[in-house]
């Protein structure tokens, strides 16, 4: 995120200027109103700032996102420091005077992260929220079906993050209407490459749901492929919210692997255990394709995917802190930053600085990772199971 205008005046106190938050392969970009204020003193996990009372009242204006954006110049180096600002507007009408700011509100790459994908897909489902609803009426034919296709052409007035939601609520729906169908611990085949991509289970309300419910059955494996070039054009900030995503299946003591040949990125989303489902939205030519089935050709393909995991994932460690630790250096995400960073957000959340408004989102869970990565030393699997049940 860069801050669009003067840099000058966005170092003074009271001044407001326009942060960019960049776009991406679905998302368009925002800009938000950043309200500038300089730190009058910290104090342990604190900052002390008073903003002027102009600055409190256009912070809650509801028709646009802003961020209180809090300077300390103390150190070697400045800091800055966020809140966001129809919450902090609340407080400081509560309470006048000096207001805190987390010190675990850093303007660093997590929180750049979680404001990027919480503002670009709020923006992007609220501006379609009336025709999803519409939508997912006129698509509820296909509902009762084994086996369906649904076209872009179906939901022309669509943006693409909101193609993408109505097509992943679709595929949870199918797999779970088809879930009995397996009896043994299945293998989930997903398709996320990137942080854009993996947002959709940090944020989306029925992916929560959805995971909380396929992880009742033990011995669950996700796999991911991600060849390196993916992680090479990948910014920091998203590469984080692709590793939150996995310790998100870990909460839930689901195992993750993860595949770095590029040839298997274009497999379709399946789950494998004594029988198939085939379900597959993200990188589509349509909507979705499901399937309660598959023919022999791909049951073959889907066999082999799964004993290449077990051979060859990047993550062969007998523990979840093992794995997370591998995948982050796969990542080229520093293992000690990343737990230390979560360790200091896990009490207070995220919603004090970066919180959806559309209906369909949800911080549970970005809060479940982070407070799973926070206090892996002290979770068993069991633990891990009640923290993402939360």
């Amino acid at each position: 995120m860069e801050v669009v205008g003067s840099g000058q005046k966005a170092a003074e106190a009271g001044a407001v200027e326009a942060l960019s938050v960049p776009g991406g392969r679905s998302f368009v970009g925002v800009e938000l109103a950043a309200h500038h204020c300089v730190a009058e003193g910290t104090g342990r996990g604190w900052v002390v700032v008073e903003p002027p009372e102009d600055s409190v009242r256009s912070l809650s204006r509801p028709d646009r996102r802003s961020l209180l954006v809090a300077a300390d110049p103390h150190g070697d180096e400045p800091r800055y420091y966020v809140s966001d600002g129809r919450r902090f507007a609340g407080r400081a009408v509560r309470s006048t005077g000096p207001q805190l700011v987390p010190t675990a509100h850093l303007l660093d790459d997590l929180t750049v992260g979680i404001i990027w994908a919480i503002a670009n897909t709020d923006l992007a489902l609220l501006g379609d929220d009336a025709q999803l609803d519409r939508y997912q009426g006129r698509l509820a034919h296909y509902e009762g079906r084994p086996a369906s296709a649904a076209t872009l052409s179906e939901v022309p007035d669509l943006n693409a993050v909101s193609r993408q939601w109505l097509g992943s609520r679709f595929c949870s729906r199918h797999i779970m209407r088809h879930w009995e169908r397996l009896t043994a611990a299945p293998l989930f085949w997903t398709r996320e490459q990137r942080g854009e991509d993996a947002v959709s289970w940090l944020i989306w309300s029925h992916k929560f749901e959805y995971l909380r419910r396929t992880s009742r059955r033990g011995g669950t494996r996700r796999g991911f492929c991600i060849p390196a070039h993916e992680v090479l054009s990948s910014p920091q900030y998203e590469r984080v919210l692709l590793l939150l995503a996995m310790a998100l299946m870990e909460a839930f003591a689901i195992r993750v692997e993860l595949s770095a040949e590029p040839q298997l990125g274009e497999i379709e989303g399946f789950v494998l255990a004594d029988d198939v489902i085939v379900a597959n939205w993200l990188r589509a030519p349509g909507l979705w394709y499901v399937d309660a089935g598959a023919p022999p050709s791909r049951w073959s393909t889907y066999r082999e995917i799964t004993g290449h995991l077990a051979a060859e994932s990047v993550a062969t460690q007998s523990t979840a802190a093992g794995r997370l630790e591998a995948l982050a250096g796969y990542l080229n995400i520093s293992w000690g930053w990343f737990r230390k960073r979560c360790q200091e957000l896990a009490l207070l959340g995220v919603d004090g600085f970066a919180h959806p408004r559309s209906r369909l989102l949800s911080t549970s869970g970005l809060n479940t990772a982070i407070r799973y990565v926070a206090y892996l030393d002290r979770l068993e699997t069991t633990q891990g199971e009640t923290l993402a049940r939360r």
